[in-house]
């Protein structure tokens, strides 16, 4: 069997694509997989090209910055495919520069079976790319029920095998354990916060974040209340702890759930952290702030009546959204106040159970791999599409 080419460009990539992996060796061990991954990637590729944190920038003008390297990256990415002579190419998710290399493996290697992992959100914004995609790629791997239905009439076979969060998003260590690792008071409220998996997000949602944990420290109605911060595997720990100037947020490693699972609320960065959020069952805020040249260009394309995930998934506000000016420390407050009102919570706990409804079954990993694997052996495999 030819080797494998995985390339993923952030954090939830790197989540989706670790799990992926290990389906995959687990079901034929000799596979080669080279490429691009994170923490969670990184154990099951057999040559490492790059890591996420090489790739993980938001935004245009941000993206135009870094288009030197990226440029430089994907030229060495195509000469590795040939010096290695892959099979297949599996793209997961990072939309533009996926769809780019793979562009370019089409043109460079025309035999190379082409095959991405989580579905671009074209449903929101680039609906142009839709016609690309669909002549571009061979196989196109949806995380939502609604997505393939976009693809109709395309030669890619895309396709809703359930959501691989499903099975991923639980505590890693029960409370108990949990409050004893960080030194948190269980009996006193938990706000969980999740800025976000890059340095860009961290500079724009972190301060104000911060700068409300300082205040609440200091006001007699919510001294009482302690905050998390869980840190993402591609941000360096001495960064983020540079940008709290202090407030009083304590940082975990290593335990991306249990923050929130354990949470009486979070303030969470739009993307995938909202729809894990939401498994979880913790009420929370989604927060989105860009680069105000980015954004006008984000709100010139984007026809949605919502922006977080887990919304778009619910089809409904299951969680307040602010925007730009909107993420303020006085703001953040108020959002807060009502997310940790009891009665409030319990509400907004059944709607969350909603958006787990939309995500399918667990197993969806397993399904995926399998198929891939019928792809790219061509070997007769059933897959139980749930």
């Amino acid at each position: 069997m030819k080797p494998l080419l995985v390339i993923a460009g952030e954090a939830s990539g790197d989540l989706h694509g670790a799990e992926l992996l290990r389906e995959l060796k687990a079901r034929q061990p000799e596979l080669r997989i080279i490429g691009i991954g994170g923490a969670g990637m990184t154990p099951y590729l057999d040559r490492k090209l790059a890591d996420v944190r090489d790739l993980g920038v938001v935004g245009f003008v941000e993206v135009l910055k870094h288009i030197p390297h990226l440029l430089r990256l994907k030229k060495e990415i195509l000469r590795v495919a040939q010096e290695e002579g892959i099979g297949a190419a599996l793209l997961i998710d990072y939309q533009s520069f996926n769809l780019s290399l793979a562009k370019s493996l089409r043109k460079a290697m025309p035999t190379v079976r082409l095959h991405q992992y989580v579905c671009p959100q074209v449903w929101a914004w680039k609906a142009g790319r839709i016609p690309v995609l669909g002549r571009t790629l061979d196989t196109l791997y949806c995380l939502f029920d609604f997505e393939p239905r976009l693809f109709a009439g395309l030669p890619v076979e895309a396709l809703w095998l359930g959501h691989p969060l499903v099975e991923v998003v639980k505590p890693e260590v029960d409370r108990e354990t949990f409050f004893r690792e960080t030194g948190l008071d269980p009996a006193r409220p938990l706000v969980a916060l999740l800025p976000g998996s890059r340095p860009e997000e961290i500079q724009r949602l972190l301060p104000p974040m911060a700068e409300l944990a300082k205040t609440w420290r200091a006001d007699p109605a919510h001294c009482q209340v302690q905050w998390v911060l869980p840190v993402a595997p591609t941000l360096d720990t001495r960064f983020v702890t540079a940008v709290l100037a202090g407030a009083p947020i304590t940082l975990v490693e290593g335990r991306s759930y249990a923050p929130r699972a354990y949470a009486d609320a979070a303030l969470v960065c739009s993307g995938t952290a909202t729809l894990e959020t939401a498994l979880l069952g913790t009420p929370f805020a989604i927060l989105y702030k860009l680069n105000a040249f980015t954004f006008r260009m984000a709100k010139h394309f984007v026809k949605l009546p919502h922006f977080g995930l887990a919304n778009v998934v619910a089809g409904r506000a299951v969680a307040p959204e602010l925007l730009q000016a909107e993420v303020n420390p006085a703001r953040l407050a108020q959002e807060l106040s009502i997310l940790l009102d009891p009665h409030h919570a319990l509400r907004v706990r059944k709607d969350l159970a909603e958006v787990r409804s939309h995500l399918g079954e667990p197993g969806a990993a397993g399904r995926v791999a399998a198929h891939l694997l019928e792809r790219v052996a061509c070997v007769p495999l059933l897959v139980n599409q749930g």
